[in-house]
């Protein structure tokens, strides 16, 4: 009789922990994994507007990834198919702030 108690509590517990770890699982499905991207000699960028050729990098190229070109533009990698990049563009990028004042 004195052991009842203390089976229904650990008993108790052993629910809890249960449908605490069970419902982790449902909330928190394992993610996939992407699949790795293929890796080229070169990238080729593209503008996204008008297919323009922006730049010929020997650099690995990711999404996010941002170029200046020599028309001090800056665009922003937004998709990448095998070694073509497609770049938006940002803004116009005035250089002469950045010179320092003599």
């Amino acid at each position: 009789m004195r052991f009842k108690g203390r089976h229904v509590l650990f008993s108790g517990i052993i629910i809890l922990f249960s449908i605490f770890a069970f419902n982790t699982l449902i909330l928190f499905p394992a993610q996939e994994k992407p699949e790795p991207q293929q890796i080229y000699d070169y990238y080729l960028i593209l503008d996204e507007i008008d297919g323009r050729h922006l730049m010929y990098v020997p650099l690995i190229v990711n999404v996010g990834d941002e170029i200046l070109t020599d028309e001090n533009k800056r665009y922003k990698v937004v998709k990448i198919e095998e070694n073509r990049a497609t770049a938006r563009f940002v803004e116009d990028v005035n250089l002469e702030k950045y010179k320092k004042q003599q």
